[in-house]
């Protein structure tokens, strides 16, 4: 009787610690874990963007992208797309600078005004390219901007999640009023981001990963994510394209030209 009841007290004991380490991690660490996923110091992809209407109708484009971090210590990149087809887009180019502690630099190139032109703060909220992500969209909200809250942990198709919370401590320096995260535990990468309308506090887009997360190069990347924009139904699929042999084009960590991250480039595609 002694051995089955101090049996039972075990097994209690390991059952309770097991909750507990599994509830100590805070939704802020979590999202400090996925700031600090090793993301590569450079990364080159070729990809595919398509704008899909309400009724399945598709404007496909192709673009490539270049990234950098440039300064180690506070982890800041700078990105640099440019957009290959089809004509009435070609030529355009996009450059993103993040900054510490204040708005990221973005600049646009579109070779039907001939110009650079600066992408100001108070346009964040603006479609980028006619698709479902803004400008704002396509930043790295620092963690330190939210309140994140662990709410659960699910299933999410085949990946394991933690649900975390994130509202905005400062609302007048956020486009939504919350954002709803799906991280998965193995990858850290969020599979899936409902974001919620600041007026109407309803849910206005969802950002979903669309394909199984695989390693290039020793780094998790998703190949495929859809943005849906639930009040027009309109979305925007963008994704990594492949060869002929199925080969992803996306490499990282090879040495880029630091040149091309500046607004010079923008202008002539020429460093």
């Amino acid at each position: 009787m002694r051995k089955k009841i101090l049996f039972v007290l075990l097994t209690l004991v390991v059952i309770f610690s097991l909750s507990t380490s599994v509830m100590a991690i805070t939704g802020e660490e979590i999202m400090i874990k996925v700031d600090e996923r090793d993301s590569g110091n450079t990364s080159h992809s070729l990809m595919g963007m398509d704008l899909i209407s309400a009724d399945g109708e598709v404007r496909a484009r192709t673009l490539e992208m270049w990234s950098i971090t440039y300064d180690q210590e506070n982890d800041l990149n700078k990105t640099v797309m440019e957009f290959r087809e089809p004509a009435s887009v070609s030529g355009t180019r996009f450059l993103q600078i993040e900054n510490k502690n204040r708005d990221d630099d973005k600049y646009i190139y579109l070779p039907s005004l001939g110009r650079v032109r600066r992408i100001a703060a108070s346009e964040g909220d603006s479609a980028f390219m006619g698709s479902d992500f803004t400008y704002d969209d396509m930043e790295n909200r620092d963690v330190e901007e939210d309140e994140h809250s662990l709410l659960r942990e699910e299933t999410v198709e085949q990946y394991d999640c933690y649900v975390v919370e994130s509202i905005p401590k400062d609302m007048g320096d956020s486009q939504y009023a919350k954002r709803i995260q799906w991280i998965s535990k193995k990858h850290l990468i969020p599979v899936r981001v409902e974001m919620y309308n600041k007026k109407s506090k309803e849910l206005e887009k969802v950002l979903t990963v669309k394909q199984n997360i695989e390693k290039i190069g020793g780094i998790w990347t998703a190949f495929s994510t859809v943005m849906e924009n639930v009040e027009t139904g309109h979305k925007t699929k963008l994704y990594v394209k492949r060869n002929d042999a199925g080969a992803p084009y996306i490499e990282y960590n090879k040495e880029i030209n630091p040149k091309r991250f500046t607004p010079d480039f923008l202008r002539t595609g020429r460093f």
